[in-house]
């Protein structure tokens, strides 16, 4: 019900249903509803003009038709090329830092609102097109427009300038800017729909990036396994092992098993109490729970015990963690005092921003947001991709209007 909800809202301009719709990454449900919308409009316009169509001598068989319907054309164009060049225009007329590039998380949060949108635009449109099949005739007689067709594009062009603007944060100017340029991978759609040998090198190249994708992850998963039944066999044979504990919990947490994560560390804590290590990825565990009060008990002792943990990452764990259980003072104190010796560093500069805006204090949390976009523009581009999320989290943050959401 929240997902029709969300559907309608949409159809309403509502930027909270299209957040809420970006936020769900239900891609299969997009292409469903798209591929169900194009095929509703497609064949209520082939209906409605059949008469005007040539007899053809041989009629299609299932697989002409639905070539003809450039259902999978429109589908690959639209989620294999359109969406990633919307995302990467955005980024780069931002100008923030993020440049011409695109994330999996972006992607999925643009496609799973986009893909339902333009679906559900078809399947509004495709009564109108039977209700008003007349032609808009120009040039004394010489062109003829659809009136289905005209009102087709005047919807997506609206809603997807106001979907652009308010996925990526942008000015209205911006956004119109960025939906013109995308209008340049129009040339691939025609490829796609003109000629047939172009559609199967087009699905060819994106199944065997998968299929890379798969071996990749099978091959790190047998890594996995055995390294998991290795500190199995070690707790076997001696169960007062600490460090097998420990080993056993990082990749029980690495495979997101917070649980088995959890219970490995505490035993190991429970052997060796000291150990800076065990506290710290005790504190990683729960802070992935979200259980921020134990969470911030282990990245304390963490502190006690080595101040220097991580290079200093520490200090930014128990900021962060202070700010997430409201000790706002104990947050800046800590997260000023590490931004002092990591001036760079987004993850912590952002969390500073976020205790700033806690505080009523916007114009200088604004002042650490930008801070991190401008020094995002001056470092090289590795440097970018290994923080990209804390700069799109201060794009967001530093665009977003209305309340800020603590994350």
């Amino acid at each position: 019900m929240n997902y029709l909800a969300d559907l309608v809202g949409m159809l309403a301009f509502r930027a909270r249903a299209l957040g809420a719709m970006a936020g769900k990454h239900a891609l299969g449900r997009g292409f469903v509803l798209l591929t169900a919308g194009y095929v509703a409009f497609a064949l209520v316009r082939n209906s409605v003009y059949a008469v005007l169509q040539e007899p053809a001598l041989v009629q299609p068989g299932f697989w002409g038709s639905l070539f003809r319907l450039n259902l999978l054309q429109i589908v690959l164009f639209l989620s294999l090329v359109y969406v990633p060049s919307v995302i990467v225009l955005g980024n780069s007329i931002a100008g923030d830092g993020l440049g011409f590039s695109i994330s999996r998380k972006e992607y999925q949060s643009h496609a799973s609102a986009l893909l339902p949108l333009w679906g559900v635009i078809f399947l509004v449109v495709a009564p109108l097109q039977w209700l008003v099949p007349q032609f808009l005739v120009l040039a004394d007689g010489t062109i003829g427009i659809s009136l289905g067709l005209i009102i087709l594009v005047a919807l997506m062009a609206a809603y997807s300038v106001w979907a652009i603007k308010e996925l990526n944060y942008l000015s209205v100017a911006a956004a119109l800017g960025v939906f013109a340029l995308s209008w340049f991978t129009l040339p691939i759609f025609y490829i796609l729909s003109s000629f047939l040998f172009a559609l199967p090198l087009f699905i060819i190249f994106p199944l065997l990036y998968l299929a890379f994708q798969r071996w990749h992850y099978m091959l790190t998963a047998r890594k996995g396994d055995r390294n998991l039944q290795r500190q199995l066999r070690l707790l076997t044979i001696n169960p007062r092992d600490a460090d097998a504990h420990y080993q056993l919990g990082l990749l029980h947490l690495k495979r997101r098993n917070l649980d088995a994560a959890e219970k490995s560390f505490s035993n190991a804590l429970a052997i060796e109490p000291g150990d800076a290590d065990y506290h710290y990825f005790m504190g990683r565990t729960r802070e992935l729970q979200a259980d921020w009060p134990r969470a911030l008990e282990q990245y304390e002792e963490t502190y006690r015990i080595n101040p220097e943990y991580g290079h200093g990452d520490i200090f930014r764990e128990v900021g962060k963690s202070y700010l997430h259980t409201d000790k706002l003072g104990n947050a800046i104190e800590f997260l000023k005092f590490f931004l002092e010796n990591r001036t760079s560093d987004p993850e912590g500069r952002y969390w500073l921003a976020v205790v700033l805006q806690k505080m009523g204090k916007d114009d200088q949390m604004r002042v650490q947001l930008a801070t991190i976009l401008e020094q995002a523009r001056s470092n090289p581009r590795f440097f970018r991709k290994e923080n990209r999320e804390w700069l799109y989290r201060a794009r967001v943050r530093l665009r977003q209007k209305g309340n800020y959401i603590l994350r």
